[in-house]
């Protein structure tokens, strides 16, 4: 896999990604945010793509340097999701961070009802730091 700086043909290409239920709540589409984080080229400053070793567009990550912690942000096209490539991807993003930032450490949050990808996180190093009942969203966070 290779990391690069995501254009406006992988954004438009990210932007026409369906996920089947439960997991369409990542479409890019059905989130205005994240519509305007691919559409506006100024917003795509953290954003990379995932290339497969095919040439393929594999998926993004979205990474936000802040102090001494870089957050992650990422998505895995559709019909890649589910096929234990979790683990190789999320490493791809977390090598490419440290070589460019050289972070101490690493922060995302995910999807409170996503088990499959709390898995692959916790297989990933990250633990939990906050899960609370009022967010939708567990907070993770591991040593870079």
């Amino acid at each position: 896999m290779n990391i690069e700086p995501l254009t406006e043909d992988h954004a438009a290409e990210i932007a026409e990604w369906r996920y089947e239920f439960p997991y369409e709540w990542y479409d890019t589409a059905s989130d205005p945010q994240r519509v305007e984080l691919f559409s506006n080229a100024v917003q795509r400053d953290g954003l990379r793509a995932v290339i497969g070793d095919d040439g393929s567009l594999a998926g993004f990550f979205n990474f936000v340097r802040e102090n001494d912690e870089v957050r992650i942000g990422l998505g895995m096209r559709p019909d890649l999701t589910g096929h234990g490539l979790a683990q190789p991807f999320i490493q791809a993003g977390l090598e490419y961070a440290r070589a460019q930032w050289e972070p101490l450490r690493f922060r995302l949050w995910v999807a409170r009802w996503n088990e499959r990808a709390l898995r692959a996180y916790r297989r990933a190093g990250f633990r939990e730091v906050n899960r609370s009942e009022e967010s939708r969203f567990v907070e993770m966070e591991r040593p870079a």
